[in-house]
């Protein structure tokens, strides 16, 4: 199906199921699908689409962003939910810095620096904004979940955005700065429950409803972020 958005045009897949109270959408690599029940008419699809048209730009520009793709100005960054231009500057530096300064990143690199480098410290960047972030919202729901993690970790995952061990160690997956403040909030309530909960029981869902009650929406939102791990 397809929507005009200004001059530009958007392509999009429906997948229905009667358990869907609420309309999602999802973009990834291979385009726009929304998730709806049999009861959502076409037009009422268009018009949420359309709703949602700068939203779904945004994030189809921010394949950018991906590994595998080059940091090279004119790039675009995720970070806390947001594409973000991306600035590279050759200069007489040591070592490469990665800024977040006016609504977009600002890289200073060495002449002739590779990719590979510039991918490692931008993955810096991540990891320390992530210790600082959410280390308070860890210790904030700890407190309120009377719970307390062995350890907690800031490392890279390719599969999750987080994990708790049979001892109750914590690890976070740095790359939750690219996702919205809610959503890693969510990862964090859902980690701590794992402590009284080791699986994904109805008492481990329980648990996380019982201090996240719309955790099911955030749980949707989520899976729509899960190209940037």
């Amino acid at each position: 199906m397809l929507v005009k958005y200004g001059t530009t045009t958007i392509e999009y897949k429906v997948e229905r199921k009667k358990s869907l109270k609420n309309s999602y959408i999802n973009v990834d690599k291979n385009g726009v699908v929304v998730k709806t029940n049999e009861r959502t008419t076409d037009k009422e699809l268009q018009e949420f689409i359309i709703k949602k048209a700068s939203w779904i730009v945004e994030h189809l520009q921010g394949y950018k962003a991906q590994p595998d793709f080059e940091i090279v100005t004119g790039a675009r960054l995720y970070y806390l939910g947001k594409s973000y231009y991306v600035d590279v500057e050759e200069c007489d530096v040591d070592n490469v810095c990665v800024t977040f300064i006016h609504s977009k990143f600002k890289i200073q690199v060495p002449l002739n620096c590779n990719q590979s480098t510039i991918h490692k410290a931008v993955d810096a960047f991540y990891k320390e904004r992530a210790i600082k972030k959410i280390t308070p919202f860890v210790n904030k729901w700890s407190k309120l979940m009377e719970v307390q993690p062995e350890h907690i970790s800031y490392r890279r995952a390719e599969k999750r955005w987080g994990s708790c061990s049979p001892t109750n160690r914590i690890s976070f997956n740095y790359h939750l700065m690219k996702i919205s403040t809610s959503l890693i909030e969510y990862v964090v309530i859902h980690e701590l429950s794992h402590i009284k909960h080791k699986n994904h029981s109805k008492a481990f869902w329980a648990e996380v409803k019982r201090f996240l009650p719309d955790y099911k929406a955030r749980e949707e939102l989520i899976k729509g972020f899960e190209k940037l791990l």
